[in-house]
C-alpha cells in the first residue's frame, strides 16, 4: 500500500513539475510573440504608408486630419529603427522611412505654395479690375491673407520643428529639411512681394516727384521712410500669423526697402550740402537707430504687446545711414582737404603767437584768470556740456557753433585760422559718423593719411 502510494505521489509530482515548466514557457512564448508583435509594426507601417504617400492626389492628405498622426507615427519608425541598428534590415528601414518623411514634408511645401499660389491670383485680380480705395486695397492684401494662415502655420511647424541639427551634424552645416522651410519662405516672399513691392514704387514714385521741386533730401527721407515704415510692420505682423518666428523675415522686408534706397541713394550721393547730411544722420540716427520703448512708435509697442515680437527696425535702416554717413565723411575729407591742408596763411595769419601773448598780458594786467590750456580755462566751458547731436547750420552760422561749443568768438579771432575751421567741422559731425567706438577725428585721421 504504500509502495503504490509512494509512486503515485511521485508521478503527482513530477506531472506538477512538468506542467510548471508549461506554463513558464507559455509565458516565454506569449511574452516573446507580445516583443515581436509590438516591433513588428514599425515594420509593417512601411507598406500602406507608401502607397498613401504616392497615390495619386496625394497632396490632398495634407489637409486630411490623421496627417499629423501620420507625421508621428513615421518618427516613431525612425527613432526604432534608430535605437535597434542591429536588428536584420533596421538599416534599410531607416532609409526608406526617412525618404517617406521627406515626401511628406514635400506634400507640405506643394500645398503651401498651391495655397499662396491661389490666393494671390484671387487678389490681384480684385486689384486689377477695380480702382480701390486705401482701406480696400488693405483689406484685400491683408484680410485675405490672414483667414487660412492658422492652418498653414502648422503645417509649416510640421516642417519647422524637425528642421533641426543632429547630434552628428557637422558643425557648420544645414540643419536637415531646412532647405524645405527656406522654400517656404521664398515662396511667401515671393508671393507678397509681387503684390506690395508695386504699391511701394508707385508711393515712392510719388513722393519723389513732390519732392523734385523742393530737392530736400531730408524731406524726402522723412516721408519715404515712414511710409516704409508702416508697410514693414504690416507685413512683420502678417508673416508672425504665417510662420513660427522671425527666419527669413529680414530678407524679405529688406526687398520691400530697395525701392525706398533706388529713389533716396543717388540724392543721398548728390548732396553737396554738409548740414543737410548732417540733419539726415541725426533724424537717422535719433528717429530710427534708439533701442527700447522710447525708440518704438505706437504700432510697434502695441505688435510687441499683442505678438510678443519686436521688429529691429535699425537693421533695415542701416544701409541709408551708412550711405548718409559715407556721403557726409567725403564731403568732410574734402572740406578738410581745401581748408586745411592745403591752407596757405598770409603774413598776417603767422602772427597769431604775438597776438595769443598780447592778449595774454592784457589779460593779466585786467585781472582776468591767465589760459593755461588746461580743462575749463575758457571762461563758461568748465561746466557746458557737450551737445549730444550736433548742431546743422550753415557756414553762416558759425556763431552758432560757437555758442555751443564754448568757442569765444573774439578769442578764436587770435588762433591761427585752420583751428576754429577744424572745431567747427568736427562739430558738425560729432556723433554722426561714430564707427564702432572710433571718434570722428580717428576715422578722419586714418582716412587722411
Amino acid at each position: 500500500m504504500s509502495e503504490s502510494f509512494k509512486v503515485v505521489e511521485a508521478q503527482t509530482s513530477a506531472f506538477q513539475a512538468q506542467c510548471r515548466t508549461l506554463l513558464s514557457e507559455q509565458k516565454r512564448v506569449t511574452r516573446l510573440a507580445e516583443d515581436i508583435k509590438e516591433n513588428r509594426q514599425y515594420y509593417e507601417y512601411l507598406e500602406p504608408m507608401t502607397r498613401r504617400l504616392n497615390a495619386p492626389g496625394a497632396t490632398n492628405l495634407v489637409r486630411a486630419k490623421e496627417f499629423p498622426e501620420m507625421l508621428t507615427n513615421l518618427d516613431a519608425c525612425l527613432d526604432y529603427m534608430q535605437a535597434h541598428s542591429k536588428q536584420r534590415e533596421a538599416a534599410t528601414y531607416q532609409s526608406r522611412y526617412r525618404l517617406l518623411l521627406t515626401r511628406a514634408l514635400t506634400l507640405i511645401r506643394v500645398h503651401f505654395t498651391n495655397t499662396l499660389r491661389s490666393l494671390a491670383a484671387d487678389v490681384s485680380q480684385k486689384v486689377a479690375d477695380k480702382q480701390l480705395n486705401d482701406t480696400t486695397q488693405s483689406a484685400l492684401l491683408y484680410a485675405k491673407f490672414r483667414v487660412g494662415a492658422p492652418e498653414m502655420k502648422e503645417l509649416g511647424l510640421e516642417i519647422q520643428k524637425r528642421a533641426v541639427l543632429t547630434a552628428d551634424a557637422e558643425e557648420g552645416s544645414e540643419p536637415e529639411y531646412q532647405s524645405l522651410m527656406n522654400e517656404l519662405y521664398q515662396s511667401y516672399s515671393s508671393t507678397r512681394g509681387r503684390l506690395v513691392l508695386p504699391i511701394v514704387t508707385r508711393k515712392m514714385a510719388e513722393i519723389a516727384a513732390v519732392d523734385d521741386s523742393v530737392r530736400d533730401v531730408v524731406a524726402f527721407a522723412r516721408n519715404a521712410i515712414g511710409f516704409v515704415r508702416g508697410m514693414c510692420l504690416d507685413e512683420y505682423e502678417l508673416w508672425g500669423e504665417w510662420f513660427v518666428g522671425d527666419g527669413g523675415v529680414y530678407d524679405f522686408l529688406e526687398a520691400i526697402y530697395e525701392p525706398l534706397f533706388d529713389h533716396l541713394r543717388p540724392r543721398t550721393i548728390h548732396e553737396t550740402r554738409l548740414e543737410k547730411l548732417c540733419e539726415l544722420c541725426t533724424f537717422i540716427q535719433s528717429r530710427y537707430m534708439q533701442s527700447g520703448e522710447d525708440g518704438d512708435s505706437e504700432d510697434e509697442q502695441s505688435l510687441k504687446a499683442y505678438t510678443g515680437r519686436k521688429l529691429d527696425f535699425a537693421v533695415l535702416i542701416q544701409p541709408a545711414l551708412a550711405d548718409a554717413q559715407t556721403r557726409l565723411v567725403f564731403l568732410v575729407l574734402a572740406a578738410l582737404r581745401d581748408e586745411i591742408e592745403y591752407f596757405k596763411p598770409k603774413p598776417e595769419d603767422l602772427e597769431y603767437p604775438r597776438k595769443a601773448s598780447r592778449k595774454s598780458s592784457v589779460t593779466v594786467n585786467g585781472k582776468q584768470p591767465v589760459l593755461s590750456g588746461r580743462k575749463g580755462s575758457i571762461k563758461g566751458t568748465a561746466d557746458r556740456p557737450v551737445p549730444k547731436t550736433p548742431v546743422t547750420a550753415d557756414q553762416d552760422g558759425d556763431a552758432m557753433f560757437d555758442a555751443q561749443w564754448g568757442i569765444d568768438s573774439k578769442q578764436s579771432g587770435d588762433w591761427f585760422p585752420t583751428l576754429p575751421r577744424a572745431v567747427r567741422l568736427l562739430s558738425r559731425i560729432y556723433r554722426l559718423v561714430n564707427v564702432s567706438g572710433q571718434s570722428p577725428a580717428t576715422i578722419l585721421d586714418g582716412d587722411v593719411r
